[in-house]
């Protein structure tokens, strides 16, 4: 877990645009056709028969778990197909999910829900990000994104 640190709106915010725009920067530069190849490795050590994901599939898990934070900044309640379950069965949920579903609908979600995330931190009092003392929160908007953009969408192709 990370040390106590004080947060501030404009702060984060920005830190949450700052990783938005690089993961766009990236879903730009792999284009659907890019988005459709399989991650490099993923999978290939795990001890129980995976499914292959796709880059897709890494952005469409990213946004899903950028939903759920927009869904905690609202005071939503979580995702009911998610409840009470482990985190690799949450995984799954996610990937059949959205595994069948085009590149463009994934993209479009990655886009609308970023707005949407935008403007629900927006609307939200100065002290309520001050109530924040994680040094990694956001996680879902931030670090957990930017390790899988790193690992699954920035790595070079295997082809």
């Amino acid at each position: 877990m990370g040390k106590t640190v004080m947060h501030n709106k404009r702060e984060t915010l920005a830190r949450v645009e700052k990783e938005y725009r690089a993961l766009d920067k990236v879903v730009r530069r792999l284009g659907t056709r890019g988005l459709n190849e399989d991650v490099p490795g993923f999978g290939a050590r795990a001890r129980i028969r995976r499914e292959r994901w796709t880059r897709k599939d890494a952005l469409a898990h990213i946004v899903e778990w950028r939903r759920q934070a927009l869904r905690a900044l609202r005071k939503e309640a979580s995702d009911p197909d998610l409840k009470g379950l482990p985190i690799d069965r949450k995984n799954r949920r996610l990937y059949e999910r959205w595994h069948s579903r085009s590149a463009r609908e994934v993209v479009a979600y990655h886009r609308r829900i970023h707005k949407e995330t935008v403007a629900a931190m927006q609307r939200l009092p100065d002290e309520y990000f001050k109530r924040r003392l994680s040094s990694i929160w956001p996680n879902d908007l931030i670090g957990h994104s930017a390790e899988h953009r790193r690992r699954h969408l920035e790595a070079p192709s295997e082809s």
